[in-house]
C-alpha cells in the first residue's frame, strides 16, 4: 500500500478547517433547535409580569418560572429613551442596563417589552412635552426606537452581543390616562419606527387598567379617543389588565354596569376599523391571598391560598376560551412588588418573608403548584379551538381543551359563592357528556392542603386528589366542591400502582385497605400469582360502582398497592372487589370525613 505523507502545516490547516466546520454545524444545529423550541413555547399563553425572581436570600432568576411552565415574561424595567440617552446633546445610546435585563432571559422564555420616552414619575421635562406623552425631540426618540428594535430583534445584524432571547413583542407605554395628552401620537411614531426596522415585530397598545369598577367608563373616556385618532392602525395587539377578587371577577364584568368588558373592547375595536380577529392579551392579571392592607377600606376581603389558586385557574381558562391569546399574572412570581403590604404585594405564588400573613421566605403557596398542574394539563392545546361546554348554567362552567394529539382535557368548576343557599361543605352534582371516553380521571386543580407549607415534605403531584370513574351511556356524574377539576380519559393506571418484586405469592390475595377507616386517601394491597387480567372496582352500599381503579392486564407476579383517593364522596361504607377469570374477593372500607 502506498503511503502519502502530508506536510504538518497543511495537516494542521485541514484539522483546523474541519474543527471550525464542525463548530459551525454544531452552532447551526443549536440555532435550529433553539428556534424550533422557541416556536413551540411561543404559542403558549402562560406568562408572568415579571417571570424573574430577584429577592436576596432566595434563588434568583427564572428557575421557578420554568418549573411551573411559564414561557413568557414581561419585565417591569421598561426601555426608556431618557435612560438610554442620558444627554440630549450627546447622541450616545447606552443599552447596558437593558442588555443585562434582557440578556438573562433563558431560551424558551419569550419577552414582551415596553417602550416609552420617559418614566411617568419624575422630572423629565427635557424628554417630554409639558403635560404630554409625546417626546420633545421626535427625531431623536425615533432613532432610539429603531436602535432598540434592531438591537434585540435577533436578526443577526447589530444585535446585542450574546443575545439569547430575541424580543419580537413591544408595548408602547403602559396604562395611559387623561392627565396627559397625545398618547396616540406616541403610539403612532413608535409603531412606525419599529416597523421600518423590522416588519415582523408586533406592537401592542399600552394596556388598559385594571380593576372591575368603572372599567368601561375609563375605557370610553381614555381609549375611545385614542382609537379614533389611530383610525384602525398603529398597533397589532390590544392589551388590557384585569384584577379584582376571587368572587367571580374572572368573568370580565364591569362591576358598576354589569356589562361584559371583553365584548365592549371588541365592539369598540371593530367600530374603529380594526380587524375582528385582532389579538387581545391580558398582560396584567391578579389573584391575591391574605389581607392586602391598603384595600380593606374598599371591601376587598381576605382570601385564602386556596381561593387564590382556583381563581388563577379560572382567570386563565375563561379568557382563553373567549379568545384572549396571552395571560400574565402580575406582579411577580414572588410576593413583595411594592413592599407596602398592598394588593400587588399579595398576588405572588411564593412568600417573600415580609408581607402580612407571610409563612416565610421561599414558602410556596397552593397557587404555585396549582399553576404548575394547569400548565402541564393544558400544554399543547389548540388555543384557537377551546370548546365552551357549560357556560354558567346553575353557576357551573366547563371548557374543553383539545390537544394536537386528539386528546381532550376538560376543566370544570362550580361558582359556589354565587349560590345564595350555599353553606360550607355543600357540593354540586354535574352530569357531564363525555362521548369520547370509557372512563374518566378526575383531578382536583388545587392541592389537598390548607396552605402550601403543608406540602414541603411531599412529592409533586401526589398531593392532588384524583379518582377514576366509569362512563355510562356517554355521561359521567361528577360531584363538585369549591375546587375546579380536570377531566381526562381514564387509563387503566390512572391511579398510582406500585409493585414489590420481592413479595411473590403462590396465590391471589386481596388485603384490607390501610388506613381503615380513612379520610380521602387509602391504600389497597393485593398479591398476584402470575400475569393476569384483573379488575379492582369500588362500589357503594347499594351496589353501584363508584370507580374502577384497575381494569387491565398485569404482566408480573408480585405484591401490588393501589392508592384510592376520594374527592367528595360522603362518609359511609364502601366495598372494593378484586377479580380475574379465576378469582374474586371483596372487602369493606369505611370512609370517615
Amino acid at each position: 500500500m502506498k503511503s502519502i505523507e502530508i506536510p504538518s502545516k497543511l495537516l494542521n490547516k485541514q484539522i483546523s478547517c474541519c474543527y471550525h466546520n464542525a463548530l459551525f454545524v454544531l452552532f447551526s444545529f443549536l440555532v435550529l433547535l433553539t428556534a424550533t423550541y422557541s416556536q413551540g413555547t411561543e404559542e403558549s399563553p402562560f406568562g408572568f409580569c415579571p417571570a424573574v425572581v430577584n429577592i436576596d436570600g432566595y434563588l434568583k432568576g427564572y428557575a421557578d418560572a420554568q418549573n411551573i411552565g411559564v414561557t413568557w415574561t414581561r419585565p417591569t424595567i421598561y426601555a426608556f429613551w431618557a435612560v438610554v440617552q442620558r444627554d440630549l446633546k450627546d447622541t450616545t445610546l447606552d443599552f447596558k442596563s437593558y442588555d443585562n435585563t434582557f440578556g438573562n432571559v433563558p431560551v424558551g422564555m419569550h419577552i414582551m417589552g415596553n417602550i416609552s420616552a420617559a418614566p411617568a414619575m419624575g422630572n423629565f421635562t427635557d424628554y417630554l412635552s409639558p403635560g404630554s406623552y409625546f417626546p420633545t425631540d421626535s427625531v431623536q426618540y425615533i432613532r432610539f426606537v429603531k436602535k432598540l428594535i434592531d438591537r434585540y430583534n435577533g436578526d443577526g445584524i447589530n444585535d446585542m452581543p450574546g443575545l439569547i432571547t430575541p424580543i419580537k413583542y413591544w408595548q408602547v407605554g403602559n396604562e395611559p390616562n387623561t392627565r396627559k395628552t397625545d398618547f396616540a401620537g406616541l403610539q403612532r411614531i413608535t409603531f412606525t419606527a419599529a416597523k421600518e426596522v423590522d416588519t415582523s415585530v408586533s406592537i401592542l397598545l399600552g394596556g388598559v387598567p385594571g380593576f372591575p369598577g368603572d372599567y368601561i367608563k375609563y375605557f370610553d373616556e381614555t381609549y375611545e379617543p385614542m382609537l379614533t385618532e389611530l383610525d384602525g392602525g398603529y398597533f397589532d395587539i390590544l392589551d388590557f389588565h384585569w384584577y379584582g377578587t376571587a368572587y367571580g371577577d374572572y368573568r370580565l364584568k364591569d362591576s358598576k354596569t354589569g356589562k361584559d368588558v371583553l365584548e365592549h373592547i371588541q365592539s369598540s375595536l371593530k367600530s374603529h376599523g380594526y380587524a375582528e380577529n385582532l389579538p387581545i392579551w391580558i398582560s396584567e392579571m391578579g389573584a391575591y391571598s391574605g389581607s392586602p392592607g391598603n384595600l380593606l377600606a374598599l371591601n376587598f376581603l381576605p382570601q385564602t391560598e386556596r381561593q387564590q389558586a382556583f381563581d388563577y385557574l379560572k382567570r386563565h381558562v375563561y379568557p382563553l376560551a373567549r379568545g384572549v391569546k396571552k395571560i400574565f399574572p402580575g406582579y411577580g412570581i414572588m410576593e413583595g412588588f411594592k413592599q407596602e403590604d398592598g394588593y400587588f404585594d399579595h398576588t405572588g405564588l411564593i412568600y417573600d418573608g415580609k408581607q402580612s400573613g407571610d409563612l416565610g421566605l421561599g414558602v410556596k403557596k397552593l397557587g404555585y403548584y396549582a399553576y404548575k398542574l394547569m400548565t402541564e394539563k393544558l400544554k399543547g392545546s389548540d388555543w384557537d379551538s377551546i370548546e365552551t361546554i357549560i357556560d354558567g348554567v346553575n353557576n357551573v362552567y366547563c371548557y374543553g381543551f383539545k390537544k394536537k394529539s386528539g386528546k381532550i382535557v376538560r376543566v370544570l368548576w362550580w361558582d359556589y359563592f354565587q349560590d345564595l343557599s350555599y353553606t360550607e361543605g355543600d357540593t354540586a352534582l354535574v352530569t357531564l357528556s363525555v362521548p369520547d371516553m370509557d372512563s374518566v380521571l378526575i383531578t382536583s386543580a388545587v392541592p389537598d392542603a390548607e396552605n402550601g407549607s403543608e406540602l414541603v415534605d411531599k412529592d409533586y403531584p401526589d398531593f392532588f386528589l384524583k379518582e377514576t370513574k366509569p362512563v355510562t351511556g356517554n355521561t359521567v356524574d361528577i360531584v363538585l366542591g369549591i375546587d375546579p377539576v380536570f377531566i381526562e380519559n381514564g387509563s387503566p393506571f390512572s391511579v398510582p400502582v406500585t409493585r414489590n418484586s420481592q413479595g411473590l405469592s403462590l396465590s391471589m390475595v386481596l388485603e384490607q385497605n390501610y388506613p381503615n377507616p380513612f379520610n380521602q386517601k387509602t391504600l389497597i394491597g393485593f398479591n398476584l400469582k402470575s400475569d393476569d387480567r384483573i379488575s379492582l372496582e369500588v362500589f357503594d352500599i347499594t351496589g353501584k360502582m363508584i370507580t374502577a381503579l384497575i381494569n387491565n392486564q398485569l404482566y408480573s407476579a408480585g405484591h401490588y398497592e393501589v392508592k384510592w383517593e376520594t374527592m367528595y364522596l360522603p362518609s359511609g361504607i364502601y366495598y372494593y372487589r378484586l377479580s380475574s377469570k379465576t378469582f374474586s374477593e371483596t372487602r369493606k372500607a369505611r370512609l370517615f370525613r
